[in-house]
């Protein structure tokens, strides 16, 4: 899956001479946390509010709202913008960009193609690339947790048992224990509400299972 396919492309951008107060009236308008600077399609930096809480009066001045607000719509976004922008590509998978989302403690990047941005990938956007691959918005479902070894075969195994009780698998999420290399927490969603035989069946075919309270009903 690559961030192309799941990126934001209809972005609220700003210029390096945005007042900051503009700025600050769009993150607050689109309730949002930051916003890209291009200087036509190019890219040029990111502007985020606590860029604009660092480079506004203290909270300590005694200044009035009519002020504060005069002295925001004198400052640029020249002054407060980032110029340092992390960024990923549409043809960058989804994998790269959240490692570098989290690496690097940010809640976004900017999609470039070459030097012209082209959208903006989120947080948000890949907690719905996970709800997607945990086949959360497919109804009725329900997830049941197995403990298998990391033999090679062992989850078409589990699979072929599923299959043959006449269900469908909705989505399967494997891992390697931290503590023991030699176990794969597997945890399987299955189109049914119903999966208590198919615990007995798994549980009698030697792959320990725990039925999770996680479901989602039509």
């Amino acid at each position: 899956m690559f961030v192309g396919k799941r990126m934001t492309r209809n972005l609220v951008t700003v210029t390096e001479d945005t007042s900051i107060l503009k700025v600050k009236n769009l993150l607050k308008e689109h309730k949002i946390d930051q916003l890209p600077v291009v200087k036509g399609k190019k890219l040029v930096g990111i502007i985020t509010d606590r860029d604009i809480r660092d480079n506004s009066p203290s909270p300590a001045n005694t200044l009035s709202v009519h002020e504060l607000n005069y002295l925001l719509s004198e400052m640029k976004t020249a002054d407060a913008m980032t110029r340092k922008v992390f960024t990923t590509t549409p043809g960058s998978t989804i994998e790269e960009a959240a490692k570098l989302i989290h690496d690097k403690h940010v809640n976004s990047l900017p999609v470039v193609d070459g030097d012209e941005l082209v959208g903006l990938i989120t947080t948000c956007d890949l907690l719905n690339v996970l709800l997607d691959v945990m086949g959360v918005h497919d109804t009725p479902t329900r997830r049941v947790e197995i403990k298998l070894s990391s033999n090679i075969g062992e989850i078409t195994k589990v699979a072929s048992i599923i299959n043959g009780m006449g269900l469908r698998i909705v989505s399967i999420l494997s891992t390697i224990d931290k503590d023991d290399s030699n176990v794969r927490p597997t945890l399987v969603r299955v189109g049914t509400y119903n999966i208590e035989e198919l615990c007995e069946v798994l549980n009698e075919a030697g792959y320990p299972t725990t039925i999770d309270d996680s479901r989602v009903e039509e």
